[in-house]
C-alpha cells in the first residue's frame, strides 16, 4: 500500500466506497462482510434509510447554535441520556470525540474531589489526546512525558488477579490521601475483549464508595447496546459517577459523544471549562437521537445480546484448534486469541474471503459487527472466520 497523505493504518489495502446492512464493497466491486463495524461504531448498519432521512431534513435548516445560547433539542436529548443511564445522571456534557469524553471525565474527577489521581486498569486504550492517552496505553515514547497524576494496576484475567487488583487497588486508597477515581471500560475491548469476573466492579465500587473516590466508567465503546445491555455497566449492577460516551452513540453517522456525570458531581466540579464550538452540532444531535431510537425501537440491544451469543457457539469450537488460545465475546464484541503471533495471517485470510475484522494485537483478531447483524450473517462470518483459522468443517 502507497504511503497515505491522509494517514490510516497500513496493514488494508481495500478502498471502501459504499455500504448497506452489515456488507460494504470496494472500489473493485468485492462485497465483504463487515465484521470491524467501525471498531465498536456500528449499531443500526449502513446506509440506512431514517438516518439519511434525519440527517437531510436538519441539514436543509443549515443552522448552528453556539453553547451561548438554550437549545431545547439538545436540553431534551441530553435528559433522555441521563435518563436511561444507570446511576443517578444529572447533567451530559457536549463532546465530539469519545477522547474529549474521557478528558472531560479526567477534569470532572479531579475538579470534584480536589485529588490528583487517576487509578486505571494498564495495556487498555482510553483515547489519543494526552490525558486520554495517560490514562490508558496511548502515550507512547515518542510523545513523552506522559501526563502525571494516573496510576495503573494489571488488567485482571481471572478470578485470583481480580481479586488482587481489589485489593492492590484498597490498599492505594489507605495510603494515599490523593485518589480522585476509578477509571475504566466495563470490557477492556481494545486489549482483546477481556471481560472482568462478576464480582470484580461491585468490589472496585464498594472500595470508592469506602474511600471517597469515584468510579468512572469510559463507556466510549461499550455504550448503546454494544455489549447486550443498552450500557456495559449494567452487567454488574454498579452506578458510575461518571459515564464517557462515543463511538455506537451515533452509529457512525455523525462526529459526537457525551461525558454524564451526576448532580453531585457536577456541583462540584462547575467551574471547569465545558465549551465544545462543534459539540453537539445539530446536524450530528439529528443522527444521535435516529440512532438512539432505532436501537430502541428495533429491539438491537436484545438482538446484540442473543446474535451475539449464537456468533460466539459458532466460534468457541476453534478453541479445539492448537494455534486458538482463547475465543472471548459478549453482546457484539469479539476476541480470538492466538498462541502465537500470526493475527495478521488470520486477518489477510478473512479479508481475502470476504469479512473484515481488526487486529487488537499481534496474536488477537477483534472485531464487533453492527448491533443490527443477522443470525444468518452471523453463521456466515463464522463459517468464513473458522475457514481463515484452518478449521475447513
Amino acid at each position: 500500500m502507497k504511503s497515505s497523505v491522509a494517514q490510516v493504518f497500513d496493514y488494508s489495502p481495500i478502498h471502501i466506497v459504499r455500504g448497506k446492512g452489515s456488507h460494504v464493497w470496494d472500489a473493485r466491486g468485492k462485497k465483504y462482510l463487515d465484521f470491524i463495524g467501525g471498531w465498536c461504531v456500528a449499531t443500526v448498519g449502513w446506509a440506512h434509510p431514517k438516518m439519511a432521512k434525519a440527517i437531510a431534513a436538519q441539514g436543509k435548516k443549515g443552522l448552528y447554535v453556539p453553547a451561548l445560547f438554550h437549545d431545547e433539542t439538545q436540553e431534551a436529548f441530553a435528559r433522555r441520556l441521563c435518563n436511561m443511564a444507570p446511576g443517578n445522571m444529572g447533567r451530559a456534557i457536549r463532546c465530539t470525540s469519545g477522547s474529549e469524553a474521557v478528558e472531560f471525565a479526567i477534569k470532572c474527577a479531579r475538579a470534584a474531589t480536589g485529588k490528583p489521581t487517576i487509578v486505571s486498569i494498564n495495556d487498555t486504550w482510553h483515547g489519543h489526546t494526552y490525558g486520554a492517552a495517560s490514562l490508558g496505553n496511548a502515550c507512547n515514547k515518542k510523545m513523552e512525558p506522559c501526563l502525571p497524576g494516573f496510576l495503573k494496576l494489571p488488567l485482571p484475567k481471572t478470578k485470583e488477579q481480580a481479586r488482587r487488583v481489589v485489593k492492590d487497588f484498597d490498599a492505594l486508597c489507605r495510603t494515599r490521601k490523593d485518589i480522585a477515581a476509578f477509571m475504566s471500560e466495563p470490557i477492556w475491548t481494545n486489549a482483546g475483549c477481556f471481560v472482568p469476573p462478576a464480582e470484580f466492579y461491585p468490589a472496585i465500587e464498594a472500595v470508592c464508595r469506602r474511600h471517597g473516590a469515584l468510579i468512572v466508567m469510559d463507556e466510549v465503546a461499550t455504550c448503546m447496546g454494544r455489549t447486550g445491555k443498552m450500557f456495559g455497566s449494567e452487567w454488574w449492577g454498579i452506578e458510575p459517577d461518571v459515564i464517557c460516551l462515543g463511538k455506537s452513540f451515533t452509529g457512525g453517522y455523525a462526529t459526537m459523544a457525551a461525558t454524564l456525570v451526576t448532580e453531585r458531581v457536577w456541583r462540584l466540579a462547575e467551574g471547569i471549562p465545558v465549551y465544545a464550538t462543534f459539540g453537539w452540532l445539530l446536524q450530528d444531535l439529528a443522527a444521535a437521537k435516529a440512532n438512539v431510537e432505532l436501537i430502541e425501537k428495533g429491539g438491537l440491544v436484545e438482538n446484540a445480546r442473543s446474535v451475539g451469543e449464537r456468533l460466539l457457539q459458532e466460534l468457541k469450537p476453534l478453541e479445539r484448534l492448537r494455534k486458538v488460545k482463547e475465543v472471548r465475546g459478549m453482546g457484539m464484541i469479539f476476541a480470538i486469541e492466538f498462541k502465537l503471533p500470526m493475527a495478521a495471517v488470520i486477518l489477510a485470510r478473512c479479508l481475502s474471503r470476504g469479512v473484515l475484522v481488526a487486529l487488537a494485537d499481534a496474536n488477537t483478531v477483534f472485531f464487533s459487527p453492527p448491533l443490527s447483524l443477522s443470525p444468518k450473517e452471523a453463521r456466515e462470518g463464522a463459517r468464513l472466520i473458522r475457514r481463515a483459522c484452518g478449521d475447513h468443517c
